[in-house]
Formats: C-alpha cells, sequence, structure tokens
C-alpha cells in the first residue's frame, strides 16, 4: 500500500517535473523564432542600406574625449529619432530606430534598452526605453547629467 502510494508520488512528481520542461521547451522555441525573424528583418535592413545610400541626418556631435568610435555620434542622438517612439513599439522597431543600446537591464517582466554616451570628462548624455513583454511602455529622453 505504502509502495503505491509513492509510486503515485513519483510519478506525479515526474509528470509535473515534464510539463514544466515541456513549458521552457516552448517558450526557448518561441525566443529562437523571435530571434530569427529579428535577424531576417535586420539582414533585410542592412541589403537595403547596401542598396540605397543612407540620407545625411542632423545629429548633435559629441566632443572628442567621447567614447565613440571615429567620433561619430550613435543613432540615438538624434532628438527626432525619440520623438517617433510610440507606446507598443515592438523591441525590434525600438532598436532599428535608436540603434542598439549602450546596455540593458531587466526587472522581472521588463526589460530596459539604456542608452548613454560621455560627454567630456565630467558629464553624459543618457535616456532609456522601458519595454514590458517585448513592447514599448515608457521612454526617459535623453538628458545631459
Amino acid at each position: 500500500m505504502v509502495r503505491t502510494g509513492l509510486m503515485v508520488f513519483l510519478m506525479s512528481a515526474s509528470m509535473g517535473a515534464m510539463a514544466a520542461d515541456d513549458l521552457k521547451v516552448s517558450q526557448l522555441e518561441q525566443d529562437v523564432r523571435d530571434l530569427q525573424r529579428q535577424v531576417q528583418s535586420l539582414s533585410r535592413q542592412i541589403e537595403m542600406q547596401r542598396v540605397q545610400p543612407a540620407a545625411p541626418t542632423q545629429t548633435l556631435r559629441p566632443n572628442t574625449t567621447s567614447s565613440t568610435a571615429g567620433g561619430e555620434a550613435p543613432a540615438w542622438v538624434d532628438a527626432a529619432k525619440w520623438q517617433k517612439l510610440q507606446p507598443g513599439m515592438s523591441e525590434l522597431e525600438v532598436v532599428t530606430l535608436l540603434g542598439p543600446p549602450t546596455s540593458m537591464r531587466a526587472d522581472g517582466n521588463q526589460r530596459i534598452l539604456l542608452y548613454a554616451l560621455e560627454i567630456g570628462s565630467s558629464g553624459f548624455l543618457g535616456g532609456s526605453v522601458t519595454l514590458r513583454d517585448r513592447a514599448l511602455v515608457s521612454v526617459q529622453k535623453p538628458v545631459l547629467q
């Protein structure tokens, strides 16, 4: 009798573990599909940029002590791009518009994309975008700090 109860318990525990594993596998498969779509979209954008030369944009130019390569300001310092951000935009749309963030932070089901640029030796320009379920929920436009 005790053996039967133990067997039932062990079987239910292993089935519960299998269900949890199946859920994790499903989530990982969905993440892979999302990443594949992002790669395809970015590949198309790269190909389009190869075919069409980029139009010049007016951006803030940091001084020579900034940490950007080649003295070029990153795309996100253009204030007009921050104006185009709308709640509900996908993470891919945000990154396509602003460029890759300088860092990211996960906070529960939220992801915060951080954009920062050192300006001189005593200040920096910083802004952030908060995403929930890979959709934009709030924007902190860059400010000089």
